[in-house]
């Protein structure tokens, strides 16, 4: 992983695996990929997808996903995380009004691809401008031709479930230490246990548990950004020890945290 400052920090991720398999996760910026190798199985918001390599993966922002081999050989791929910030000024240029969602988790564009990739490795070799205009220009192709220019049009009951799980999330992450159960959480929204399952199935395509997992991902992601040891890092975010909280990033996020800690 190497970040690149001139695209706000952007983290860029050249991977293979073999073995490996994500948990279900989710990133608070979008996921732009290419499988260069192989082929990757992977879900988002519960539809199933096989990458095989010249595939473009793109993930909108808190959408649920996961991934693992999809050929005996496993995969590779070169993959970038853009914060919103970085797509609202694609967006504008392309004058959308909104910022950009993709409905197709997997996009077949050979040329949008190719684009990608020399973006991608012009980034990591740190050739700034040039890697700036490359990978703007790249991010720029993938929205005009692929994005939804409606946006979206949440239901009403879609935007009572949303709304509740914005209350559940303003309560565990005001204390990620705190041992949650979902009488707590049912109480809080003067709801059922079950309604409180069926919002996070809903909304995020998680079960409680899991987005429980996923929110104490996040903030020990940013944690990981300071001085902070990972035995407090771990302490502070709720798992159990360190032991736990490595061995859950490296299935959510693809790499061990001192990895990603040591990325410039």
């Amino acid at each position: 992983m190497t970040r690149h400052a001139g695209l706000g920090d952007l983290e860029l991720l050249t991977a293979r695996y073999r073995d490996h398999a994500y948990a279900l996760h989710t990133h608070d910026s979008y996921v732009f990929g290419v499988v260069v190798a192989g082929a990757e199985k992977l879900r988002i918001n519960r539809q199933a997808y096989l990458a095989p390599a010249g595939s473009i993966i793109v993930v909108n922002p808190e959408d649920p996903h996961d991934g693992e081999k999809g050929c005996d050989a496993g995969w590779a791929y070169r993959t970038c995380y853009p914060r919103a910030e970085l797509m609202r000024e694609v967006a504008e240029d392309l004058e959308l009004g909104h910022l950009p969602m993709f409905r197709q988790g997997i996009l077949d564009a050979p040329d949008l691809a190719s684009d990608f990739v020399r973006a991608h490795r012009l980034a990591v070799a740190g050739r700034t401008m040039e890697a700036e205009t490359a990978m703007l220009m790249a991010l720029r192709g993938l929205t005009r031709r692929f994005a939804d220019r409606d946006g979206r049009n949440p239901s009403a009951d879609d935007s009572e479930a949303a709304r509740r799980v914005g209350l559940y999330r303003d309560l565990i992450e005001a204390d990620l230490a705190r041992a949650f159960d979902l009488g707590g959480l049912a109480d809080a929204a003067h709801v059922t246990r079950f309604q409180v399952i069926r919002d996070f199935k809903r909304v995020s395509g998680m079960t409680p548990g899991q987005y429980l997992r996923d929110c104490r991902i996040h903030a020990a992601s940013a944690l990981m950004r300071t001085d902070k040891s990972l035995a407090e890092i771990a302490f502070e975010t709720g798992f159990a020890d360190q032991s736990h909280l490595t061995r859950l990033f490296k299935s959510m996020r693809g790499l061990p945290p001192g990895a990603f800690r040591e990325a410039k």
